[in-house]
């Protein structure tokens, strides 16, 4: 029988390669779309458009976004497993204490 974190394992390799997939589809379908849209007729683009950032810099934007969150959600994730981690062995040792005294 398989224990919590190979499931959990398990579970997160599943759901890594789905995630995969949908953006292969996902880039696969956007391929076919830039390739449509260069067939389109060029147009002059009005005044301030040339201000907007390229899809480069918002994806780099975006990822940089994404990893501050990531960073904050481990150390997040630390800080509770230290809580719980004190707290199991606390409630363990309370746990010996009145196993001990009821045997003795």
């Amino acid at each position: 029988m398989a224990t919590y974190t190979e499931t959990l394992s398990k579970l997160q390799e599943q759901t890594l390669e789905a995630l995969k997939q949908a953006q292969a589809t996902q880039v696969a379908a956007l391929t076919t779309i830039g390739e449509l849209v260069s067939t389109v007729p060029t147009f002059r683009p009005t005044a301030g458009l040339d201000a907007l950032p390229t899809f480069t810099e918002l994806v780099d934007l975006n990822a940089a976004f994404t990893r501050n969150v990531l960073e904050q959600q481990a150390a997040f994730a630390a800080q509770l497993a230290s809580i719980f981690t004190a707290t199991q062995k606390t409630v363990a040792g309370t746990i010996d204490a009145a196993v001990a005294q009821t045997t003795a």
